[in-house]
């Protein structure tokens, strides 16, 4: 075979790769979805700057805790007081203004809990209260003024009434002052933004504790559901102690009922669940559709200190699986004449090659 045979099948080769890649990359569009992953962070214990536009921003006020005689820690900038059964206490929290015109606060008090992803939240809707959470922070204590106004450079003092319950507690309950600012930006088109500050609040009745020393873990439930718009398998996790779970990591495996091939897996560090709270850690189940069947879901739980394991069967129904994949709205989909082409260009490809491989022979069999 000659040099110029050699070239142009070459070439006819090197065009064959690039038209196929390119009709590969119009259509690669359509079998693929983008997942966006969001993520939320929030101040443990102390003071937080609310953001909810997430861009600086003047909000036209501070707050200052005026720490009381019962501050356990002096070197805290938040509250953390020591409390007696029955014992009213009444903090001080200064509200400064810092622009010239009005502003509007809103106090409120709220518990801490545990968000969808293990991290130590205050101010959440529509949160679910542990049964082991009582007489919560939210529950004692009564603020003077709910909204309270400050003019041009004005300070005004708001009041924090805790009543502790009459019988003893262990451990500790905390809270979140939170302190926030709703001013319209642009009062034509309606949108607003709400802007302030969260000071921790933190009520003990023995001085001595640890309070960030949870030792307990409980699994209360597994089950399939749609979260965010993803199917996942929810595993609730309850911290029952009134005191602070830390550095926990959850690791999570989905198999088949008497199947060793793992089907999902997940595995998350350093989480850190709030006194007496619960959280659901969800295991993704991916774009496939839920197939209906039984299953097991492994759990393993390490603080550092304390393991945990568990193994959950649950059964998924067929209608329990066809309502999840129903309501699901990450799923692949893509218009019906796709696998026509796809066809299409798998046989325009193997005829091509097929032509070359003939082409070769011809030039290549002596005559």
């Amino acid at each position: 075979m000659n040099k110029s045979v050699k070239e142009t099948i070459k070439k006819s080769c090197f065009s064959l790769i690039v038209h196929s890649f390119c009709l590969l990359s119009l259509l690669s569009p359509v079998f693929l979805l983008s997942e966006v992953a969001h993520g939320e962070d929030s101040s443990v214990i102390g003071e937080k700057k609310i953001d909810q536009e997430e861009k600086q921003t003047d909000i036209g006020f501070t707050v200052e805790p005026v720490l009381p005689s019962t501050q356990v820690d002096e070197s805290k900038s938040y509250y953390y007081i020591a409390v007696k059964p029955g014992e009213e206490q009444t903090l001080t929290l200064k509200v400064r203004s810092t622009m010239k015109d009005p502003r509007k606060v809103t106090i409120k008090v709220s518990d801490a809990f545990t968000n969808k992803d293990g991290v130590m939240d205050y101010d959440g809707t529509d949160v679910k209260r542990d049964e082991t959470l009582v007489d919560s922070l939210e529950d004692i204590s009564t603020v003077s003024e709910e909204e309270v106004t400050v003019e041009k450079l004005e300070t005004k003092e708001v009041t924090i009434t805790i009543k502790p319950p009459e019988q003893s507690f262990s451990g500790v309950k905390i809270a979140a002052i939170c302190a926030t600012s709703s001013e319209s930006e642009e009062k034509q088109s309606g949108i607003s933004s709400a802007f302030g500050y969260r000071l921790g609040l933190m009520i003990t009745e023995d001085e001595e504790i640890d309070y960030a020393d949870g030792s307990s873990l409980n699994l209360l439930q597994v089950k399939p559901t749609v979260h965010q718009g993803k199917r996942v398998i929810q595993a609730r996790l309850q911290n029952p102690e009134p005191k602070i779970l830390k550095k926990l990591k959850v690791e999570t495996k989905l198999r088949r009922k008497g199947e060793q091939e793992v089907l999902r897996k997940r595995t998350t560090n350093d989480m850190r669940m709030a006194p007496n709270s619960q959280f659901d850690f969800a295991t993704n189940w991916g774009l496939d559709p839920i197939e209906p069947g039984t299953y097991t879901l492994s759990v393993k739980a390490d603080s550092g200190e304390n393991t945990w394991a568990w193994e959950e069967e649950f059964t998924i129904g067929e209608e329990e699986a066809k309502k999840i994949n129903e309501q699901a709205t990450y799923t692949i989909t893509y218009p019906t004449w796709v696998p026509i082409v796809v066809v299409l260009l798998g046989v325009v490809i193997i005829i091509n090659i097929g032509s070359l491989y003939v082409r070769r022979k011809k030039w290549t069999t002596p005559k």
